[in-house]
């Protein structure tokens, strides 16, 4: 590893645990050798469907700055903006319970805003089954695959706020996304989390 690595940030979503995100996380979050940026996530459970696929999966509300400068979080009002990981729709079944096939999976993503996505909330209490997937399908849009994330789909983290709310749960942080300069010092701080 050369002076090059040193330069060159990296992300990484971890899991906040048993710590809570408050002033004093964010105090001693500040002091890792390296960090760029912190951003704060909500995780929502959701069934994601595209034609005869769906998935169980997670939302993971965040500030859009954290990939783009600029966004337009609320060009779409109340229709979910996805940002999707390389590998987001890996775990999609049909009906029948086959997997999709990879083929499929990069045509979905190249596709882009033209791909017809809906969501559903999951319940608190519903059974982890496709097949009993919850009823009321609403539409979300694909805005960009991120080539830099594996399976998380980000959606605006003013936008989780209105699900949870429509949900009636309360949003609550449970991972932070870092930016860190060089990889030692990434994997130092994903130490910290463990």
């Amino acid at each position: 590893m050369g002076m090059q690595d040193k330069k060159k940030t990296y992300t990484t979503l971890v899991p906040l645990g048993d710590l809570a995100y408050d002033s004093d996380f964010l105090k001693n979050t500040a002091k890792i050798k390296g960090i760029r940026e912190i951003y704060p996530v909500a995780q929502i459970p959701v069934t994601l469907k595209i034609e005869d696929y769906t998935e169980s999966t997670t939302f993971y509300g965040i500030d859009f700055n954290a990939f783009t400068k600029n966004p337009e979080e609320d060009s779409l009002g109340n229709t979910p903006i996805l940002l999707l990981g390389k590998n987001s729709l890996a775990n999609m079944k049909d009906s029948n319970g086959h997997q999709i096939s990879k083929k499929q999976q990069e045509k979905y993503l190249q596709m882009g805003e033209k791909l017809s996505i809906a969501y559903s909330l999951k319940e608190a209490a519903a059974p982890d089954s496709l097949t009993s997937a919850a009823s009321t399908w609403l539409p979300c849009r694909a805005a960009a695959v991120l080539k830099t994330q594996d399976t998380e789909i980000y959606i605006p983290i003013s936008q989780a706020k209105a699900l949870c709310q429509a949900g009636d749960t309360p949003l609550s942080i449970t991972s932070v996304l870092l930016k860190i300069n060089g990889k030692e010092n990434l994997e130092n701080a994903r130490q910290l989390f463990q």
